[in-house]
């Protein structure tokens, strides 16, 4: 009980931190919301009255100190406000831009997960040889390589040379799932190669310290195959903290999906906070990040939270 308060209070301090950090980021840029909002009407002699009105419609004409005060107060009464942009609620944006970022994400988990267990596990007992020296050097090319640019390698490779799939799009897969699958092969392939990346490093260093134990020295001994010592006694203990390292590398995913969605024009998450961040819509923007942050901070507590069950060694 007491661990789980602590454990609340931590959750508590990082949105905090977080809501300050979404208030003030555009804040502290060039750019008047109003002035954007007017358009070039903003540059007509007699656009100062109409400015002024559109600052206090806004809430912009009061101190910043009042502006997060408001805001939060809102915020703890479940209103993430209002687009200066569209009039439309800022949670019914958000909404409507999850589904892409989520199939993106779930499906770069989806493939990175087994692939990265493979090649990780092959990589740890092939150790020093040709396998290994090439898991690394891929895994290494899948880390450094930038989202945007591996993502219009694949665009310029498979859709303006080949002419084999959609260079972007999003069509809902509840309205046409085999469009839906051709538009997500390129986007989901880009993420999860980063993600592959990491979690494959994440694999060989881990079975490389436990193909080492002295209990798998103890099962060759023993005359236990080696398909079954590498396979259940090595991986299963090697893959169960991956679980852990899943749901943290989710904001990292988060953080690629907006490069990644921007890149494919998949209308996500990413696309929404950039034209938001463009537009200062400051609503838009503060309530997206929170909430994003939100559901990062709660995957990732179920994620430690799987783990502990999985392994009830862990207690801390």
């Amino acid at each position: 009980m007491r661990r789980a308060g602590i454990e609340a209070a931590k959750l508590a301090v990082v949105l905090w931190f977080v809501s300050v950090f979404a208030f003030l980021a555009l804040r502290l840029t060039p750019g008047d919301p109003a002035v954007l909002l007017l358009g070039p009407q903003a540059g007509r002699p007699d656009a100062a009255e109409t400015l002024a009105r559109l600052r206090a419609e806004m809430g912009l004409d009061q101190p910043w100190p009042v502006q997060y005060g408001i805001w939060l107060g809102d915020i703890l009464r479940g209103d993430f406000g209002v687009s200066s942009r569209s009039g439309v609620a800022v949670v019914e944006l958000v909404a409507g831009a999850v589904p892409p970022t989520l199939f993106l994400i779930v499906g770069a988990v989806v493939i990175a997960v087994p692939l990265s267990i493979l090649f990780g596990m092959a990589a740890a007992y092939f150790r020093n040889g040709i396998v290994d020296r090439a898991v690394r050097f891929v895994t290494t090319l899948a880390i450094a390589i930038p989202a945007v640019w591996l993502g219009l390698f694949l665009i310029i490779i498979f859709s303006v040379t080949l002419d084999v799939l959609p260079s972007g799009g999003f069509t809902s897969p509840f309205d046409d799932f085999g469009e839906f699958f051709i538009q997500m092969i390129l986007p989901v392939t880009t993420l999860a190669i980063f993600l592959g990346g990491v979690l494959t490093r994440f694999v060989y260093a881990e079975a490389s310290d436990v193909l080492r134990q002295d209990y798998m020295r103890t099962a060759l001994a023993m005359g236990i195959s080696t398909p079954r010592r590498v396979f259940i006694y090595a991986m299963r203990n090697a893959v169960t903290p991956m679980i852990t390292i899943v749901g943290v590398q989710i904001g990292a995913l988060v953080g690629g999906a907006v490069l990644v969605e921007a890149v494919f024009g998949l209308g996500g998450i990413g696309q929404l906070l950039l034209s938001s961040v463009l537009n200062r819509d400051y609503q838009v923007v503060q309530g997206a990040v929170l909430l994003t942050t939100i559901v990062v901070l709660l995957v990732g507590y179920l994620a430690d939270l799987a783990y502990r069950l999985v392994d009830p060694r862990i207690t801390e």
